[in-house]
């Protein structure tokens, strides 16, 4: 019996603090609303700065890999150059 009585005094009082602690006024929610469309509005911008970033580093690869390939084919002209000038 007082344990019974234990339980349902607890029971009730978390009850009475989950009702006070959810009565959200409007402009409570309103913000609420606002602070996420707030969130979501940067969330959004972060994805399409990434979506950019992602293209200007698929660019910058392939600037790079015809800079490679340019590099190698000066240096075998040269390896050339050099080998023929070694027969002369």
């Amino acid at each position: 019996m007082r344990n019974m009585l234990k339980t349902t005094t607890t029971g009730l009082v978390m009850v009475a603090i989950t009702g006070l602690a959810g009565c959200a006024t409007t402009s409570d929610v309103d913000a609420l609303r606002a602070e996420v469309q707030k969130t979501n509005a940067t969330a959004n911008q972060a994805a399409s700065d990434a979506a950019s970033a992602k293209q200007d580093a698929a660019a910058a690869k392939t600037a790079a890999e015809e800079a490679r390939d340019t590099a190698q084919d000066t240096n075998e002209k040269l390896d050339r150059m050099f080998k023929k000038s070694m027969y002369k």
